[in-house]
């Protein structure tokens, strides 16, 4: 088993005040790096457990380095360990490892439908309907964060006057900057790409709620 690169930055930063990152997990100037962490995350889990309380003591591990992004490996983890979203903790483990450990974004989506279909057992189609398609219910945040994973294994490139917002993961907007066609107004970009819209994974996945329902 891997050894865990957070338990390490952890006693660095505990004996000389100090860490230092490998290039693969250095924030960008634009965008972010999450993948790579969050595999460094479940490595760290597999050592100390679910409390990784070497989180609690070291500074922010940014993701990005774009100006007013503050995204951190702390945000991802309190997402996963936290009670807020009420989706239990092994479930939710277990759709963060399969959003990033396949090699493209379509197998890894064949392989969540039935996770958070799992989630929706029991529920009536009205239910199950405002589940997928209202951003704020616990499916609905975990397609907010799969579309993370999925928008930087696709590669999304937004346009050069594009930045990414978040206030609270694992919400975002993609703003786009009009200022020199319209002065002081904004709009919002999307990626061309339906896997990394949240809008269409809560569609198909109520289209395959209902075929499992229909099913004899």
């Amino acid at each position: 088993m891997p050894s865990s690169f957070i338990q390490k930055l952890y006693e660095d930063f505990k004996s000389s005040g100090e860490y230092h990152l490998p290039a693969e997990l250095m924030p960008p100037e634009k965008g972010y790096i999450l993948t790579n962490w969050v595999r460094e995350l479940f490595i760290h889990y597999q050592e100390e457990g679910i409390v990784a309380r070497a989180l609690d003591d070291l500074p922010p591990l940014k993701l990005s380095h774009q100006p007013g992004l503050n995204l951190s490996l702390q945000h991802i983890h309190k997402f996963i360990i936290g009670e807020q979203n009420l989706i239990p903790l092994d479930a939710k483990k277990n759709i963060v490892a399969t959003a990033i450990s396949h090699d493209s974004s379509q197998d890894a989506w064949k392989k969540i439908i039935p996770l958070l279909l799992k989630q929706c057992a029991g529920m009536s189609r009205e239910t199950v309907q405002e589940e997928v398609t209202w951003k704020f219910s616990p499916v609905g945040e975990a397609l907010w964060l799969i579309t993370w994973v999925f928008m930087e294994r696709e590669g999304v490139q937004p346009p050069r006057s594009t930045q990414l917002t978040c206030e609270r993961f694992p919400y975002y907007t993609w703003t786009v900057d009009r200022e020199k066609e319209v002065p002081g107004q904004f709009s919002l970009w999307e990626p061309d790409n339906c896997l990394c819209r949240w809008e269409w994974l809560a569609n198909d996945l109520f289209f395959h709620w209902l075929q499992a329902d229909k099913a004899p």
